[in-house]
């Protein structure tokens, strides 16, 4: 039984840090607030390490007041379909967006 116990507690806790490694998100991807709102057109974009920027159709699900231009974030999301405002990036509905810390 105790074996039981410790073995559920240590899946369990390697569960729980799994989870806290994208502070919530899971499959997460590093990412960037890019705010491009001052344009005609755009709003806020957000650009993964590698500089693929996307367009969430959804962003206001996500706490917009809460995120600044270059904000670090952990985001996880689907692509979309949809008409593009900026025409820069790839059309995604946002699953998750965390911050994180570098």
């Amino acid at each position: 039984m105790k074996k039981f116990v410790f073995v559920t507690f240590v899946l369990g806790s390697l569960v729980f840090i799994g989870c806290q490694k994208y502070n919530g998100c899971t499959r997460a991807q590093k990412a960037w607030i890019r705010d491009y709102s001052e344009s005609d057109t755009c709003g806020v974009l957000i650009e993964l390490e590698d500089g693929t920027k996307l367009e969430p159709t959804n962003w206001t699900e996500h706490n917009p007041n809460s995120w600044s231009d270059g904000d670090l974030i952990w985001v996880s999301y689907k692509e979309s379909s949809g008409a593009s405002k900026c025409n820069t990036g790839e059309i995604v509905t946002l699953k998750c967006v965390s911050e994180r810390e570098f």
